[in-house]
């Protein structure tokens, strides 16, 4: 009886401690790591697809230059153009400084997040984990790259430095803040801007140069497709007609595939993210902000998740 009479005592205690972290403002600092490392995973895999999604720009402008040639014969293969300029068989649209800037850039946006996450609550406010004070420590000179980068002719490199540079300063200046409470209202007026700035930029590069040239690409691959198979198939044999009409199919799939695909999303699925991380650090970090922020990173993960399946899906080589 005495044993039972104990477990009994275990158990309500157990229970009321139960009851106890569930009470609104009794999130223990530990309790808030989850939706932090979900935010932290997504960016990373924004940061991955994006990439990815700017790198494959280039092998893409060369496969379209190569295929205008397969269909018309009159157009010759050639290193530049008549005015001297690189073709798309050599030239870059993006070079990789640029890709790895614009990834950087990402990056930048995650250490922010996982400071002002700290800050309002989710760990010890005076440290950061070593890994983001590494990679803060790393990012510190992207501004001087992006101001380099604007120097050689990446169009959209210069109206990155501002924000990037500001933001950069944020992170570094909150590190040193001995008050929590003064950090963290530091790093909401004057990160969040910056932040919001950065997006903007990344979503413009997708819908006025990544989104149009990519799908401009796509209907002119199918167009050509289209226009030899009408012009040439009583030339052609069964067998020639199904390879060439096949050609188109996978042409067709394609151009759906990029029209479905919408990388833009990750940029405004990170907009979001932040937006719910800037609302819990403005809340007073109760049991419902918790539970709000907790459901924002979950759809920020599975909505980078599926965005980064359709930037793979347009990027896998078409079956011979």
């Amino acid at each position: 009886m005495r044993g039972m009479r104990g477990g009994a005592r275990a158990l309500a205690a157990a229970s009321l401690a139960l009851v106890l972290a569930l009470l609104p403002g009794c999130k223990t600092p530990g309790s808030y790591r989850e939706p932090v490392a979900q935010f932290q995973r997504a960016n990373t895999e924004a940061s991955s697809a994006l990439g990815l999604y700017y790198s494959e720009l280039n092998r893409y402008e060369r496969d379209l230059y190569l295929d205008e040639r397969l269909y018309d014969t009159a157009l010759d293969v050639l290193a530049s153009d008549a005015a001297g300029r690189p073709t798309p068989l050599v030239g870059k649209l993006f070079s990789p400084e640029s890709i790895q800037a614009r990834m950087d850039a990402i990056s930048l946006l995650g250490v922010y997040a996982e400071r002002l996450a700290t800050l309002a609550g989710a760990e010890n406010p005076g440290k950061l984990p070593e890994s983001s004070q590494a990679l803060g420590t790393q990012l510190g000179s992207l501004g001087t790259q992006l101001e380099t980068l604007a120097s050689k002719g990446d169009a959209s490199a210069s109206k990155y430095v501002e924000p990037v540079t500001t933001l950069l300063g944020v992170v570094t200046s909150v590190f040193l803040e001995a008050r929590q409470g003064a950090a963290l209202q530091k790093a909401i007026e004057q990160g969040s801007p910056q932040v919001n700035a950065i997006l903007d930029l990344l979503e413009r590069d997708m819908v006025e140069v990544l989104g149009p040239q990519r799908l401009t690409g796509a209907k002119q691959a199918l167009a050509s497709r289209v226009m030899f198979y009408n012009l040439q198939r009583d030339k052609l044999s069964l067998a020639e007609r199904r390879a060439v009409l096949e050609d188109i199919r996978r042409a067709s799939d394609s151009y759906e595939a990029l029209v479905l695909a919408q990388p833009v999303e990750m940029a405004r699925a990170l907009r979001d993210a932040h937006g719910a991380l800037l609302h819990f650090a403005r809340s007073k970090r109760e049991l419902e902000s918790f539970e709000e922020l907790s459901a924002a990173m979950q759809s920020f993960q599975g909505r980078v998740q599926t965005a980064s399946a359709a930037v793979q899906r347009i990027r896998e080589p078409q079956k011979e």
